[in-house]
């Protein structure tokens, strides 16, 4: 799993098929982002982070609700659904659009 994409988020996110959708994904260099609709209609919205683990595989390493920060990243989804990610901490205004979210 070398790539990360909508795909993967789910499947490593652990959400549920019948009802998650991934909204949007960010990718920069070995850290990545995912916002999730937890159950499809809107209502909840959750921020994954995942790292690159040195076999080239990705892990989820944080989860929550709102904005997420860790060392090397910080994501946060904005009112129009989108993730919003950045490598430093102190950007506010990098983002990564919405390659392969569905």
């Amino acid at each position: 799993m070398a790539d990360f994409d909508a795909e993967t988020a789910m499947a490593l996110g652990g959400w549920d098929r019948r009802y998650a959708r991934v909204l949007d994904v960010g990718v920069q260099g070995d850290v990545a982002a995912a916002l999730v609709d937890v159950q499809g209609d809107g209502r909840e919205l959750n921020v994954d982070v995942y790292t690159r683990q040195l076999d080239g595989g990705w892990e989820c390493f944080a989860s929550g609700n709102g904005s997420m920060g860790i060392p090397g990243g910080f994501a946060v989804h904005t009112a129009d659904d989108r993730i919003h990610f950045s490598r430093d901490p102190d950007d506010e205004h990098e983002s990564t659009g919405r390659p392969d979210a569905r």
